[in-house]
This record gives C-alpha cells, structure tokens and sequence, in this order.
C-alpha cells in the first residue's frame, strides 16, 4: 500500500527539471490508465476526417460543417469543470475520511498483552486466542467492503484454512450465517467480539491482570476497535449517490463524442485544416483532461477495489498478523528486554549533538562528530 513514496520516486521542486521527472513515470500514471480511450479517440477522429475529406459529396459536406460548428459550441457551454471538481473533491475527502477511520489491531492487542501478569499459566494461549479473533473479526469486517479480501477468502472454510479460525468455532460461526443470512459477515464480526469479550471475563476472574481496573481497560479499548470497524462499514455502506456519477459520466463521455466533430471547417487554409484534421491535440488535451478528472473520482469513490492506487486490504492483513505474532513474542520472551536491561545497565555517558549541516542539497555530517567531539556529560 506504501509502494513509491520514496523521495527518489517523487518529483522534487528544487533543481532544474526535478519536477518533470515525474512526467516520464509509467507505474500507476495516467498514461497507464488512458492509454487505451486515447487510441480509439484518436482513431476515430482522424477517421471522420478521412471521411469528410474523401468519401462525403459537397452537399453532406455542407452538413457535417454544420454538425461540426454546433458541437463547437457545445463543448464551450457545458459547465463541467465545476461538475468535475464537485465529484472529485468529494471522492477525495471522502477517501481520506475512510482511510483516517480504518481499524487498527496493534494498539488493541497490545493493551492486552502488557495488561497480563508476566509467567501466567495461561498467559501466552490467551494472547494467541485473543490476538487470532481480533485478526478475524478485523477480516470479516473488511469482506464486507474490499472484493480482493473476499476473493481470497470466500468462505469460513478458506479461513480455517489459513489459521484464522478453528474447526469447532467455524461450527459455531456457521449456526450464526444460518440465522442471520442477509448480512452474515456483520454478525460474524460481532459474535467473534463476544468471544473476546469473554476471554476478557475469564481473565478477570483468574486473576491474570496486574491490576483489576486493567479489565476496564481492556473493555474500552476493544469497544473502540469495535466502533471503528462501524464506522468502516459506515462510511463504505453511505457511498456517494450513482445519480452523482451518472451524471459526471454522462456528461464527461457527451462532451468527448461532442469535441469529436468539433473542429474550424471554415478555415480553408490547407495546413492549418490538415493539422486540425489528423491531429486533434487541442481537443484531445481538453477531453482527457476532463476523462481523468472522471477516472481519479471514480477510483476514489471505491477505496478498496483492485485498482493500482486502492488501498491494498490483504497487504494490511499480512501486516496486522506480523504485528500480532510480535507482541506475542514481546510476552513470552523478547530480544528487546534484554536489550533494555542491558542499556539501563550500562548507559550512555554523554548527550549527543547535532553535527550535520542542512544544505540545499540535504543533510552532510560535519568533521569531529564521530570524535565524540561537542558531546555533553549527563
């Protein structure tokens, strides 16, 4: 999902002819996306005009000039830029607003696992168990909204295949698809909520948490996880209206048919007529400029789809089990507190400063920093 934000893959302002490197980009570029509608527009432009050139009499000519001086001012009348950046706009704040509400597990799981006393019997199952049905209920959530999640895992079946779910609860889950068929992954959602639920009341009255308020705690912190996948679901559910993107999409396609026949069939003049004729960079340039706008505010309004720039749901999934089987390990016996035990041993004696140098060019490491030079005792 975070593929090409490096600096190297994006355009810099400073330096002469930075910013036009992005221009030469294939990878998720417009070009990728329009070069087959540009082809077949300029197909059949050069077409019309090799037909009012050779095949039309003088009569049908007079007509298509008509045509062609009433379509002119069509495509200068429509006020579609304004529509376009209404529909756009909108795409895009809303894709930020799905994007700022997607529910993450780290923060939930980790609550958990530092809430446990250390060496308890139990202790590293329930992480697991309590790690395993946050992941699924994060995963039944999104196949909900994201069709590439669901394609990967179509059924409960796919799911005990990957280690998500054990046979005896995909048992249970299946007495709760048959009660609830319309909207079955909703409630699976929940009821894997439930069960978390209860591994937090078990927990509580064996005594596994440092302290008793730490149940309270964990209540939150899943009800918030909880209100999170809601407000997913929300805001996918709550699309914006097809009236809207029929009526860009009508627009945008009538304004490109239209600019196909506009042209100055007036001008006489035998270069300038075969420029505009067999080569139609100024309606082209204003149509697909138009056809983008309609592309990026389409893709935008389908966050999780199977687009280039969609946000990558499995990605996310694979990235969300790395972190829970990190913080099961932080329980069980870590690297890192070693690490920390060894530090607080033997701090360091010095503050370090600041040697590097901010030029235009970024930053430089000055002479003496790796002397120690400047450091500060603590």
């Amino acid at each position: 999902m975070f593929d090409d934000i490096s600096p190297s893959n994006s355009g810099r302002a400073s330096g002469f002819g930075e910013s036009f490197k992005i221009l030469f980009r294939w990878k998720n570029s417009v070009y990728r996306l329009l070069w087959e509608p540009f082809l077949i527009y300029v197909a059949s432009y050069i077409t019309l005009s090799l037909i009012y050139d050779y095949v039309l009499s003088d009569s049908a000519r007079i007509d298509f000039e008509a045509i062609a001086a009433y379509c002119s001012k069509y495509t200068s009348s429509l006020p579609i830029v304004l529509l376009l950046g209404f529909f756009t706009s909108t795409s895009m704040q809303r894709w930020f607003a799905v994007f700022n509400t997607l529910p993450g597990t780290a923060k939930v799981i980790a609550i958990f696992v530092l809430a446990l006393k250390e060496n308890a019997a139990e202790g590293a199952q329930m992480i697991q168990q309590y790690s395993r049905w946050i992941l699924l209920s994060w995963t039944f959530t999104f196949r909900l909204i994201c069709q590439p999640l669901k394609k990967l895992y179509p059924d409960l079946q796919s799911l005990q295949n990957a280690g998500l779910l054990l046979e005896h609860e995909r048992l249970q889950l299946e007495q709760v698809q048959s009660h609830h068929a319309s909207e079955s992954d909703h409630y699976l959602s929940l009821a894997v909520l439930d069960w978390n639920l209860s591994i937090l009341k078990r927990c509580n009255r064996q005594g596994l948490f440092m302290i008793p308020a730490d149940c309270n705690r964990q209540v939150d912190a899943l009800m918030a996880f909880k209100k999170s996948c809601c407000n997913t679901l929300k805001f996918s559910s709550k699309n914006i209206p097809v009236a809207l993107i029929q009526v860009v999409t009508i627009t945008v396609y009538s304004i490109g048919l239209a600019s196909l026949m506009a042209r100055n069939l007036a001008d006489k003049n035998h270069a300038t007529s075969f420029i505009t004729g067999y080569f139609p960079m100024l309606n082209t340039f204003q149509y697909f400029l138009y056809l983008s706008w309609l592309r990026f505010g389409a893709m935008a309004s389908n966050p999780f789809g199977e687009d280039d720039d969609d946000i990558d749901i499995t990605k996310l999934l694979q990235s969300h089990i790395e972190d829970a089987e990190r913080l099961q390990a932080l329980y069980i016996s870590s690297p890192a507190d070693e690490l920390v035990t060894k530090s607080i041993e033997n701090p360091a004696k010095k503050w370090p400063r600041n040697f590097c140098v901010y030029t235009d060019e970024g930053a430089e490491q000055v002479d003496g920093a790796d002397d120690g030079i400047g450091l500060t005792e603590v």
